[in-house]
């Protein structure tokens, strides 16, 4: 799925950084590409795609470059299926992952044009039979808005859900009622954004109870036959079973994976379909000489308006299924989505003041591939262009007492949040004409350089998008908030910020120290025929502790998948049961040391007994407040 969002950092990978590996991401780093060596036409443009396509072992990328005129190009490059050496071209059909929501924003805006619906509505009066909960209900309800921003404060679906084994003959509602649980509001609807696979299904079923159509069909109708969109389906089709691109994560063949929330995230089809879809939004809802959505339509889709931020003045963020991001310094806000699943990424970006966009898919989970491929096709469509020359005016008085460390509370995933809380600290610092943000761990190419050019504006332009993006904000949960596009963060205390961090860091530094220093304490044991004694037991139980918990992550890392966690599996049980395993054995370690006081001979000994045991206490609280001892990722 989305932000960079591939389905992986949702499976192993998040155990491991939950457990400290700090792992972070560029949200808005510079371009890998020289502007110096930026493609000047459009032959220069396609040997270096072809050069990152080989240089990164790509095995088919599809593309579309398309302006108001129409497509400049539209090309299918590599191999399709390298088991059986079948080229790519342009109607070769990808996964776009979600993309797919896309069609979802356009459907139900058709509806709103008709007077059928209204965003503002609430989804209990739209779809009484969907079950969820929110505390808020009666001051805040969920509305169809937002569902379609991610606003409504659920979390993403769970393992279980991502696990499930969908067909085409899954309808809507069967994916909708299994495992429920997820669409619980964890803070104020309309108040923060965090991206939700259900949300835009939900939406899907509201439109197929005011049409009566099943959703695709609806959408078939509305999108893909007026646009000549002939081989795109949210099935697997007999097109694609004849013309799709083989998936591949890390050179292995995917198996073709049919998601749950079917219009989430499951359509199929080619750069030449593509074309279109893009040439529709870059022509504000026109084809062809018909007007399928009026401009209005199209603009909505751009903007959000049902977060804290977007009242203030944010203009940059999520809009109905349609986000804005940049290109370095710029000050250009490209507007689209990205998609992606095991074996495969897509992106659509379109830039309305240059009426050109650019639909590009690859049957790879290579982000690195993707990401060069963005960044050279962002810098080709401003190769005429240059960053503009700004004088920012002095900060206004509230954004100058900002300088400090800030953690994010809008969360994705509730499974994911104890990786965030260690690693994904930012740091702010304020001088006299910027606001300069950048990840306390790094990873982005330089630090931010917000500004204004009004003294009294309430919000502050970023200038990797040009657009308003950074106010300060009251959330009505955690009071005074800084929201940056669609983030939302609150302020921290440095020992906060580097405190959690250290801690993690001494966990694994003081564990890995006992594994390696075990083989000479046993050693010398032997050679010198030393008995058991308690110096012995009060390091051995906090070493087993070690061994327990590195054991549970490398088996879960080593076998965890999708497929592996969100269902009951050697994988999943392991998990459930080594953390319940390390929580007993870390409470054995103070009953050991309880009952070795004042009896171990060497006081370092000691000591180091207690460093570690006060170590493997702070992961086991800390594992327990973010629901991991005892976890079960089949529910």
């Amino acid at each position: 799925m989305k932000y960079s969002i591939a389905l992986r950092w949702s499976c192993w990978g998040c155990y491991l950084v939950c457990l400290w590996i700090s792992s972070y991401q560029a949200v808005h780093a510079n371009s890998s590409v020289d502007d110096a060596s930026a493609p000047q036409n459009l032959a220069e443009l396609q040997a270096a795609v072809e050069k990152i396509r080989t240089d990164t072992q790509t095995p088919a990328i599809g593309i579309a470059l398309v302006n108001h005129e129409g497509p400049q190009w539209i090309a299918g490059l590599g191999l399709a299926s390298l088991e059986q050496q079948t080229p790519a071209d342009e109607n070769t059909l990808f996964r776009i992952g979600s993309i797919s929501k896309m069609f979802v924003g356009i459907a139900v805006l058709k509806l709103v044009e008709e007077g059928r619906v209204s965003l503002d509505d609430k989804l209990r009066d739209l779809a009484p039979d969907i079950a969820f909960e929110n505390p808020w209900e009666e001051t805040h309800p969920v509305r169809l808005v937002h569902l379609l921003e991610h606003t409504t404060g659920w979390d993403d679906m769970s393992l279980a859900e991502y696990a499930y084994v969908a067909t085409d003959s899954t309808s809507l509602k069967e994916g909708l009622d299994y495992r429920p649980a997820s669409r619980k509001s964890r803070w104020v609807p309309g108040t923060r954004m965090a991206y939700c696979n259900t949300g835009p299904a939900v939406a899907a079923y509201i439109v197929e109870k005011i049409t009566g159509k099943v959703f695709e069909d609806y959408v078939q109708e509305l999108v893909f036959d007026p646009l000549r969109m002939n081989s795109t389906s949210f099935y697997f089709s007999p097109a694609y079973a004849k013309r799709g691109a083989s998936l591949y994560a890390d050179g292995k063949l995917q198996d073709y994976w049919q998601i749950i929330t079917r219009p989430a995230g499951s359509v199929n089809s080619s750069a030449a379909d593509m074309a279109n879809f893009l040439h529709l939004l870059i022509q504000r809802g026109a084809f062809d000489g018909q007007q399928l959505l009026p401009p209005d339509s199209i603009s909505r889709m751009e903007v959000a308006q049902t977060t804290l931020g977007s009242a203030a003045g944010i203009t940059a963020g999520y809009g109905l299924h349609n986000y804005t991001s940049g290109y370095k310094n710029y000050h250009v806000a490209f507007r689209g989505h990205n998609g992606g699943m095991e074996g495969g990424l897509a992106e659509l970006a379109y830039v309305p003041e240059l009426n050109a966009g650019y639909v590009v898919m690859i049957n790879s989970g290579n982000h690195q591939a993707m990401g060069s491929i963005s960044e050279l096709l962002r810098g080709f469509l401003l190769r005429n262009s240059s960053p503009p020359e700004i004088s920012p005016a002095p900060l206004p008085r509230a954004f100058t007492g900002l300088s400090g460390y800030y953690l994010r509370i809008n969360h994705r995933s509730e499974f994911s949040r104890m990786s965030s809380d260690i690693s994904g600290v930012m740091e702010f610092n304020v001088s006299a004409n910027y606001l300069h943000r950048q990840p306390l761990l790094g990873g982005w190419d330089g630090e931010s350089n917000d500004y204004t050019l009004d003294s009294d504006a309430e919000v502050l332009i970023d200038a990797w998008t040009g657009l308003p993006a950074i106010a300060i904000v009251e959330d009505p949960l955690a009071g005074l908030v800084v929201q940056t596009s669609s983030d939302v963060y609150k302020p921290i205390s440095a020992l906060r910020a580097y405190g959690v961090l250290i801690i993690n860091i001494l966990v694994l530094l003081v564990s890995l120290l006992s594994l390696l220093c075990f083989p000479v304490w046993g050693l010398r044991r032997l050679i010198k025929r030393l008995p058991l004694n308690t110096g012995v037991w009060v390091r051995a139980w906090p070493l087993a502790a070690s061994v327990i918990l590195f054991a549970v992550v490398l088996i879960t890392a080593m076998g965890s998948s999708i497929s592996a966690l969100g269902r009951m599996s050697i994988v999943s049980l392991t998990l459930m049961l080594g953390s319940i395993l390390y929580a007993l054995m870390t409470l054995g370690c103070l009953v050991v040391l309880w009952r070795c006081y004042g009896r171990v001979a060497s006081r370092w000994i000691y000591g180091y007994a207690c460093l570690h045991t006060g170590l493997h206490l702070y992961m086991l609280c800390q594992l327990a407040v973010y629901g991991f001892i005892g976890i079960r990722t089949w529910i």
